[in-house]
C-alpha cells in the first residue's frame, strides 16, 4: 500500500510529465516571425515573473497576461511554451529554482490547454483582438485561474499544508487581481502588436516592466521593514520582565510571531540534563513532563553542540528520554548567554518546514531569550535570598508573616483549620554568654535544622527574631499541633543533651480560628502561651487554650520535659 509521501511525489511527476508530453505535443511553432515574437513574449514573461510583487500571503505577477497576448496573436502552442517559460527563466532570473518551478511550469501547461477549449468554445481565434472577443478572453483566463488553483490545491493537500481560511482568501483574492489585471494589459499587448508591430510592442513593455520592478522594490523594503519591527518588537518585549515564568511565556509567544507553530517548549539546564519547564499548545505529556539528558536525541544535539538543529521528515521520530515523539518538522535553538548554556527552545509544527528566514530571526531572538532568563533567574535568586534568614535559611520575618497571612486567606476561604507554633530556646542566652556569638550561632543553626527535619514538606519555619521560631502548620487541627510540638520538644531535648550547656524549648499553641482570625491575633496568642511555658520552667507545650481558666487551671501545662 503507497504511504502519503508516495502519493504526493506520484501526483507530483503525472503532472510533471503530462505538462512536458503536452508541451512537446502541442506547443510547436512555425516561422521566423512566429519564433522571435514566441521569445520576446517568454522573455516578457520571465521578466514579470521575475519581478513578482510577493506579499505576506500571496503575491502579484502579470505573467498572465502575456500568455493571453500569445494565445490571441499566435495560438495555444505559443501560449504554452510562453506559459512554462515564465516560471523557468523567472525563477532562474531569481535563482529560486527548484524542483517545484518544473511543477509549477507543468500545471500552468495543463491549465493553459484546458482554459483554451471554452476559449474556443466561445468564438476565440487567433488574430481575435477586438473588443468583440472580449468575453472568451475573459472566459480563458477565470479558466486558467481555477484550474492553476485546483492543481495546486491538491498538492498542498497531498503535503498536508495545514493553510487556514483565511490565508487562502488572502492567497487567492491577490492572484485572482493580478489575473483581472492581466486581462487588460494582454489585449493592449495584443492591440499594439497588431497595428504598430513588434518593436512597438518591445518600447510598450519596458514602462510595464519598470512599473512591475518598481513595485516589486517596494513590497520587498515594506516587507523587509515589516520583518525588522516584528523582530525589534520581539527582542524588546522579551526583555521586559524579570520574573521567570512571564519570561517564559513571552518567548513562546514572541517566538510564534516569528514563526507560526503548532507546539513549542522550553528547556532549561539543570546540570547536565534539559528540564522543560514552560510550553504552548497540545505538546504531549510525554515530552511536557520528560527530562533529556544532554546530547540525547534531537533536543540533547542541539544543547551540547550548540548548535541550531532541523528535522522534517514524515517518517523520522524525535526521541525524547525513552519515548518515541512523532512531529512533521521541529527545530530546535540552543539558548546561549556568552559561552553558558542556558536552555534550549524547541518549536514543532505540521504544515510546513521552517524557512531559513524564520530560523534566522529566531536565533537572534534566542540570544535575547538566554540574556532576559539569565537575568529572570538571577532575580529569581536574589529574591528568594532576600525572604531568606542569613543565619539560619529559615525564612525571615517578613517573609513569615506574608506566607501567615496568605494561609489565613486561604482558611478563611475554604474554611480550613491552621495552627502555629511559637518556638523559643531556654538558656540559648547562656550559651552566648559562656561560648561566645558564633558557638550561639553555630548552635541556632544545627538547631533549626533539627526542627525543620521533624515538621512536613508544607509546613513553614521562620526565623521570628532572636532564638525564636515560628512554625505554620496549614490544615492542622490543635491535637496535631500539640504532637508536632512535643515531637520538637524532644528532638531539641535530645540534640543538645550531651551539650555543657543543654537547651530545651518553650513552645506556644494557637490556632485559626478559635485562637484568632489574624496574624497579629494568632502570634500574639501563641507567644503568650510560649511565655507561659517559659515561666512555667521551660521544657515544655503549652497551648493558648490551656490558658483559659475554664480549661485547666494557669499553671498546669505539661510537656516534654515533666
Amino acid at each position: 500500500m503507497l504511504k502519503v509521501g508516495h502519493w504526493k511525489l506520484a501526483y507530483r511527476w503525472l503532472v510533471i510529465m503530462l505538462g512536458i508530453g503536452f508541451l512537446v505535443l502541442i506547443g510547436g511553432v512555425q516561422g521566423s516571425e512566429s519564433l522571435l515574437l514566441v521569445a520576446l513574449y517568454s522573455a516578457l514573461a520571465a521578466g514579470m515573473e521575475a519581478t513578482r510583487i510577493q506579499l505576506e500571503c500571496g503575491s502579484l505577477s502579470l505573467s498572465s497576461s502575456l500568455v493571453l497576448t500569445a494565445l490571441v496573436t499566435l495560438g495555444v502552442p505559443a501560449a504554452l511554451i510562453v506559459g512554462a517559460a515564465a516560471y523557468l527563466l523567472g525563477d532562474m532570473l531569481r535563482q529560486r529554482f527548484t524542483h517545484a518551478t518544473v511543477f509549477n511550469a507543468a500545471q500552468a501547461v495543463l491549465a493553459i490547454l484546458v482554459a483554451s477549449y471554452p476559449y474556443h468554445a466561445l468564438g476565440g481565434t487567433v488574430g481575435g483582438f477586438s473588443l468583440a472577443f472580449l468575453l472568451p478572453q475573459t472566459i480563458f483566463l477565470a479558466a486558467y485561474y481555477v484550474v492553476n488553483h485546483a492543481l495546486v490545491g491538491i498538492a498542498l493537500f497531498m503535503e498536508h499544508e495545514m493553510i487556514s481560511w483565511t490565508q487562502y482568501k488572502v492567497l487567492a483574492g491577490w492572484d485572482l487581481l493580478a489575473t483581472l489585471l492581466s486581462l487588460p494589459v494582454g489585449v493592449f499587448f495584443a492591440q499594439v502588436y497588431e497595428y504598430l508591430g513588434r518593436g512597438a510592442l518591445s518600447l510598450a513593455a519596458v514602462p510595464v516592466l519598470t512599473l512591475s520592478y518598481v513595485w516589486h522594490l517596494y513590497a520587498q523594503i515594506r516587507y523587509a521593514h515589516t520583518e525588522i519591527m516584528k523582530l525589534y518588537e520581539a527582542t524588546r518585549k522579551i526583555g521586559t520582565s524579570i520574573d521567570l515564568n512571564t519570561t517564559l511565556d513571552l518567548i513562546l509567544e514572541q517566538a510564534k510571531r516569528l514563526a507560526p507553530y503548532d507546539e513549542g517548549l522550553v528547556y532549561l539546564i539543570d546540570g547536565q540534563t534539559l528540564m522543560p519547564v514552560a510550553h504552548k499548545g497540545p505538546v504531549p505529556d510525554t515530552v511536557r513532563y520528560g527530562e533529556v539528558a544532554l546530547g540525547q536525541g534531537f533536543v540533547g544535539t542541539a544543547a551540547l553542540r550548540r548548535v541550531t538543529e532541523m528535522l522534517s521528515s514524515d517518517n523520522e521520530d524525535e526521541v525524547v528520554g525513552s519515548k518515541c515523539v512523532p512531529g512533521k518538522h521541529k527545530l530546535a535553538l540552543p539558548l546561549t548567554s556568552g559561552e553558558q548554556l542556558v536552555g534550549v527552545l524547541v518549536l514543532r509544527r505540521q504544515s510546513s518546514p521552517f524557512k531559513d528566514r524564520e530560523v534566522q530571526y529566531l536565533s537572534i531572538v534566542a540570544v535575547q531569550a538566554a540574556t532576559a532568563l539569565e537575568n529572570a533567574r538571577l532575580y529569581s535568586e536574589v529574591a528568594a535570598l532576600a525572604r531568606l534568614d542569613g543565619l539560619t535559611g529559615l525564612l525571615n520575618r517578613r517573609a513569615l508573616l506574608e506566607n501567615l497571612t496568605g494561609e489565613i486567606a486561604r482558611c478563611c476561604r475554604y474554611e480550613l483549620m491552621l495552627s502555629i507554633l511559637m518556638v523559643d530556646l531556654d538558656n540559648f542566652k547562656k550559651v552566648n554568654d559562656v561560648y561566645g556569638h558564633m558557638a550561639g550561632d553555630a548552635l541556632l543553626t544545627k538547631i533549626t535544622a533539627s526542627i525543620k527535619a521533624h515538621v512536613r514538606s508544607v509546613d513553614v519555619v521562620g526565623r521570628y527574631g532572636g532564638d525564636e521560631i515560628v512554625i505554620v502548620l496549614p490544615e492542622t487541627g490543635a491535637a496535631e499541633a500539640y504532637e508536632v510540638g512535643e515531637r520538637i520538644c524532644n528532638a531539641v531535648r535530645n540534640l543538645t543533651a550531651a551539650e555543657v550547656l543543654p537547651v530545651t524549648t518553650s513552645i506556644g499553641i494557637a490556632g485559626y480560628p478559635q485562637d484568632g482570625t489574624t496574624a497579629e491575633e494568632l502570634l500574639t496568642a501563641a507567644d503568650q502561651a510560649m511565655y507561659r511555658a517559659k515561666r512555667l520552667g521551660g521544657n515544655r507545650v503549652l497551648s493558648f487554650a490551656q490558658l483559659t481558666p475554664s480549661k485547666i487551671q494557669e499553671g498546669s501545662g505539661s510537656g516534654g520535659g515533666k
